[in-house]
């Protein structure tokens, strides 16, 4: 069975020969150009030949061509920020206009689809990573973006709609360019990040307007509902019953809601079980896959592609990576071991 096939096969809810498995992590410097960040998934992929790839732009590319600059400043997530941002007063928001995504730093990233996709269209799919308007809102302005939607409620509201016109554009670009799937991330559908009136509000209008926009135009969508905190929770259920969408990740090994819970509140695919900023990155490489072993037997065999919770971290052992893409790739779910997860 071909990457695409298995892929494919565990979104639909099939099990078959083996479970995938994806990894992902950022690439600091190498990203800033779509040669470098081509280059960079591609090593990796050859490297560790992982099931579905993930494309991991640098972390502030959305905020670039709005007038931010962004910088690598050593965080081990190994994702960029913001030296200057676009947006330091309410009247900055007001002179943002929409923006060519074929064009500037956004062209970059679609570069870099295209040269990845030649590498991968017979080996794994791809998928681009998307950010949602309230993720690069609060980018653009260095994290403010509460004082503002709670400051000048209006004002966000069409710049929040605007960012998502321009990330619909993006998408669609991406997949011209050659990519197969859709990562699309947020980070305020927790209960600590937003209020339930400011979620309803400026949140989630503007992500279900991503996903009913995009989900015609990709093979398959995945939501990645971003937690900070050990034991966050997360608003899971709105998202989650959202027709079009096809997985769901989010830090299933540090936030309160389990992999296995997860799966079953949805009854979509899954993608988590890979404890990246503990035993995966601190841990023997045995630990490592024993983490995830108790991870998938948790949770099931089907609708699961084993996967980090979020980036994994610059100072992961690549043994751990090789050890648990080498043991996963190696689950048989008929066999007698693995029969009763099934």
């Amino acid at each position: 069975m071909s990457k695409f096939d298995l892929i494919r096969e565990t979104f639909i809810g099939n099990l078959d020969e083996r479970l995938p498995i994806s990894v992902w992590m950022h690439h600091p410097e190498k990203d800033r150009t779509a040669e470098g960040l081509a280059k960079a998934e591609i090593d990796f992929h050859k490297k560790f030949d992982h099931d579905l790839l993930k494309i991991s732009f640098h972390g502030r590319y959305p905020v670039v061509d709005w007038g931010c600059v962004a910088i690598y400043d050593g965080a081990n997530s190994g994702s960029s920020t913001c030296e200057q941002c676009a947006i330091t007063s309410a009247s900055d928001w007001e002179t943002l206009e929409p923006l060519d995504v074929n064009a500037g730093e956004f062209g970059e990233q679609l570069r870099a689809v295209n040269l990845i996709k030649n590498y991968s269209q017979d080996k794994a799919p791809i998928m681009a990573t998307i950010f949602d308007a309230p993720m690069i809102a609060d980018k653009l302005c260095e994290r403010d973006f509460i004082e503002y939607i709670e400051s000048e409620p209006q004002i966000m509201k069409s710049v929040l709609e605007m960012i998502t016109n321009v990330m619909i554009d993006f998408g669609r670009a991406a997949i011209e360019a050659g990519s197969d799937g859709l990562f699309i991330a947020s980070q305020h559908s927790t209960f600590s990040s937003v209020t339930d009136n400011q979620y309803k509000e400026f949140v989630l209008p503007y992500d279900l307007k991503l996903l009913s926009r995009l989900r015609g135009k990709a093979k398959f969508i995945v939501m990645h509902l971003h937690a900070k905190d050990d034991n966050e929770e997360i608003r899971f259920d709105k998202i989650a019953s959202t027709s079009g969408l096809d997985a769901i990740n989010w830090e299933d090994q540090s936030s309160s809601l389990s992999l296995k819970d997860g799966k079953k509140r949805s009854k979509k695919t899954v993608l988590g079980g890979i404890d990246h900023n503990d035993i995966f990155r601190t841990g023997s490489p045995d630990e490592a896959r024993d983490q995830v072993f108790d991870a998938v037997k948790a949770a099931g065999l089907k609708k699961l592609i084993v996967a980090p919770g979020c980036v994994v971290t610059q100072d992961t052992p690549i043994e751990n990576i090789e050890k648990v893409v080498e043991s996963v790739k190696a689950i048989r779910p008929w066999q007698k071991e693995w029969e009763e997860y099934t």
